[in-house]
C-alpha cells in the first residue's frame, strides 16, 4: 500500500481540525495558518497525535516549525514513507 499523497493528508487534517474547532471545513486551505484557524499550541499537539492513530504512525517528539496545514501533511506524509518502508 502506498502512502496517501498531500491531498488526501490534507483533507483528513483539515476535517480533524474543522470538528476540534468547530469550523467549516471549506475555510481551512493547505496554507492556513494554525492560529488563524484557532488552534494553540495544545491543540496542535492534539492534531499530532490524532494524525499519529489515524494513520498508524508515531511522530517523533522533536521540535518542528509548524505553522500551516500544509506543513503537518507534510510531516505525516514523511513519516508514513519513513515507517512503512
Amino acid at each position: 500500500m502506498s502512502a496517501p499523497n498531500l491531498d488526501e493528508i490534507s483533507k483528513v487534517l483539515a476535517g480533524m481540525i474543522a470538528d476540534k474547532m468547530e469550523i467549516n471545513v471549506n475555510t481551512i486551505l493547505a496554507d492556513s495558518k494554525l492560529t488563524d484557524l484557532g488552534l494553540d499550541s495544545l491543540d496542535t499537539f492534539d492534531l499530532i497525535f490524532n494524525a499519529n492513530e489515524h494513520f498508524g504512525i508515531k511522530i517523533p517528539n522533536q521540535q518542528v516549525q509548524i505553522k500551516t496545514l500544509q506543513d503537518v501533511a507534510i510531516l505525516v506524509q514523511k513519516v508514513i514513507i519513513d515507517q512503512k518502508s
